[in-house]
């Protein structure tokens, strides 16, 4: 039989991907994986590293399982679930208290009048759900929380500013007082090791005085406390049940799975002392992915989210969980890989088929990668997700985003409709105002204009001091386009940042407000800041590529062009570098990115897009061909970066 390292080189070299793309996708380091393709490490140290390598390397069924056996793992056919994707970090056996080892280190053309650059398309993320992402269900120790009770007790532990704060109560004793365990306390212990290894000092474990019977119980001990998760359940002769409520602003997540650890009263004390300390680690780490990705950091998330698939969870309902956290994960941070969220919210799916969750998050992940067809695409799963749960006000809001953002004939029209319907729902709803401001300013019939100025206000009125409205309160000051509006959508811009001061989107729309105004020092200096602050986001580079282009630096300008170009659609940044080159007197260069903007503009569906740009860009084709210059001072400051609106995309 051949060895785990034939077998890895060969396939990677039918495949044709490059050991860094294999080793970023596993995830694992690049010299491990060198060690793996050279021979010098013989085998994995994770059987879920295979699984992954299969999966990207498109094995079959047969070959799956030969790559299995030579890195010394029992072939798939005997396993019910492919594990999720996992990172090369140390695994905690069940049952014992030993510390892992360490982990290895692991779209439009921006070009002013031709070529607006949107404001706010598809940045202002709209949240997975009303409750983000349900929070996951866990393996031997959830179930479904049903009824209500009062809290006692004077003496209860309360969050203070800027701290985390995680309520463990103790759990309801149905063994008839026959035996009586201090769960509450091995999961406060568990819970407390978990969070000091992961350096949150900003998050606390504190006991709650009383048992809690029921899931209204189980909030109020959170709005009491102003805890970020409460912890309760319940124990009888033969299982251990936890729950977890875990507030999230409008609504509560509840996360429940029920696993008997144990088949008889006298197995319950083993079970509890060394089954569910295994168990409590794989809730621990959950847990702090979970606060890491509330805490908005995704990275971190991901690194704790791959402990916990340290052994994989048996249960699948607990591994689709993990997985859809994950895929939130990778939504978001330094390392955001929106091909890599589509592939677990498809496994989750493949467990869940009905995951309301999961449909939204694909369809968000689909919108976020922006490729041709994705919108489509995206429709389908929320249009799917209505059917399941028709009454899901944050489904119909993301499924208005995205007819907004495919733009097909009467898609506005279906955008104002289903946000209409949500308010007739949910009047409470301010997002769903905000948006359909948005879908008023994309269909620009009469009084439109005046209708999103209506709906901001009733958002402002419900919500006050959201950034993102006042964002799309100067996006309706520059649809409107009169004489002081470009003023007071900046103005908007400044409340937006003092409210989010670290908000990419806020500097880069003030950036592209600035340059229509002819203010390109300062535009430079907010667009410069929104790429720092989203070095990969495609539409910041591409508009700080331009800019710095046409304010005299384009050789320094070019690298910004290049990030653009690598990270966004095919073609649709070329143009942008195409003027940096030009520029600099790279005329192969220019020429070659014009070649590539045209034909993703030919490829647009719009009719508009090519009317808009086929005859200018061919005219600078042919110019540049014969040796002369297209950019005059003229055509320069037509270019400059400017703002447009949602719905508005030409291409």
């Amino acid at each position: 039989m051949r060895s785990f390292a034939e077998l890895l080189t060969a396939h990677m070299a039918r495949s044709g991907i490059s050991d860094a793309e294999l080793a970023r996708r596993i995830p694992v380091s690049r010299p491990t994986l060198l060690r793996w393709k050279e021979g010098v490490t013989a085998r994995p140290r994770y059987r879920e590293d295979v699984l992954r390598c299969a999966e990207l390397l498109r094995l079959t069924a047969d070959e799956l399982d030969e790559l299995l056996l030579a890195a010394g793992f029992s072939p798939e056919s005997q396993n019910a679930y492919l594990p999720a994707v996992t990172d090369s970090l140390a695994t905690s056996t069940v049952g014992t208290e030993a510390p892992p080892d360490a982990p290895e280190p692991a779209a439009e053309d921006p070009t002013a009048a031709e070529a607006p650059t949107t404001v706010g398309r598809r940045r202002r993320r709209i949240p997975l759900l009303a409750g983000a992402a349900a929070f996951l269900a866990i393996a031997a120790l959830f179930a479904v929380a049903v009824g209500a009770g009062l809290l006692g007790g004077d003496e209860h532990p309360v969050a203070v500013e800027g701290e985390w704060l995680i309520v463990v109560a103790p759990f309801v004793n149905y063994t008839g007082g026959v035996q009586g365990f201090n769960v509450a306390g091995r999961l406060s212990v568990a819970v407390e090791a978990a969070v000091r290894d992961a350096g949150l000092d900003s998050v606390r474990i504190a006991e709650w005085p009383d048992e809690l019977d029921g899931e209204e119980s189980a909030r109020m001990a959170a709005a009491k406390s102003n805890a970020a998760v409460v912890i309760w359940g319940e124990y009888d002769s033969g299982r251990v049940i936890a729950r977890f409520t875990v507030p999230q602003g409008r609504r509560a997540s509840v996360s429940q799975q029920v696993v008997d650890i144990s088949s008889s009263p006298a197995e319950l004390p083993t079970a509890i002392n060394l089954e569910l300390t295994g168990e409590v680690r794989f809730v621990a780490l959950a847990l702090l992915g979970r606060l890491y990705l509330e805490q908005g950091e995704a990275d971190s998330a991901k690194l704790v989210l791959y402990r916990a698939l340290e052994p994989p969870p048996s249960d699948a309902d607990a591994l689709a969980s993990l997985r859809l956290l994950l895929a939130q994960a990778y939504m978001d941070g330094d390392l955001a890989d929106f091909d890599e969220a589509i592939w677990l919210f498809t496994q989750v799916l493949a467990i869940q088929p009905r995951s309301v969750e999961a449909l939204n998050g694909r369809a968000i992940a689909y919108l976020e990668r922006g490729r041709s067809g994705d919108t489509s695409l995206a429709i389908a799963d929320l249009t799917l997700a209505m059917v399941i749960e028709p009454d899901r006000a944050a489904t119909s809001l993301n499924l208005a985003v995205a007819y907004l953002e495919r733009g097909a004939e009467g898609d506005v029209n279906l955008a104002v409709s289903t946000l209409t319907r949500t308010i007739a729902a949910e009047q409470g709803y301010a997002a769903a105002y905000v948006n359909r401001a948005a879908a008023y300013m994309a269909r620009g019939e009469h009084d439109d204009i005046g209708s999103a100025f209506d709906d901001l206000q009733t958002a402002m009125d419900v919500e006050p001091d959201v950034a993102g409205t006042h964002l799309m309160v100067a996006n309706a000051y520059v649809a409107r386009g009169g004489p002081s509006d470009n003023r007071m959508a900046i103005i908007e811009l400044n409340r937006a940042l003092e409210l989010e001061p670290d908000s990419a989107e806020a500097y880069y729309n003030r950036g592209l407000v600035l340059s229509a105004s002819g203010d390109r020092l300062s535009s430079l200096a907010d667009l410069r800041r929104a790429q720092e602050l989203r070095p990969s986001e495609p539409d910041y580079n591409a508009a700080l590529c331009l800019q710095m282009a046409l304010a005299g630096s384009p050789d320094a300008a070019l690298p910004y062009c290049d990030t653009a170009v690598i990270t966004g659609q095919r073609g649709a940044h070329n143009g942008s570098r195409a003027v940096a080159n030009a520029l600099l007197g790279r005329r192969t260069e220019a020429l070659a990115d014009l070649e590539a903007f045209l034909s993703w503009v030919s490829a647009s569906p719009r009719d508009e897009c090519r009317s808009l740009y086929v005859a200018s860009r061919m005219a600078w084709v042919q110019e540049l061909s014969a040796g002369g210059n297209p950019f005059d001072e003229a055509t320069l400051q037509a270019l400059r970066p400017r703002p447009s609106l949602p719905g508005r995309d030409p291409c």
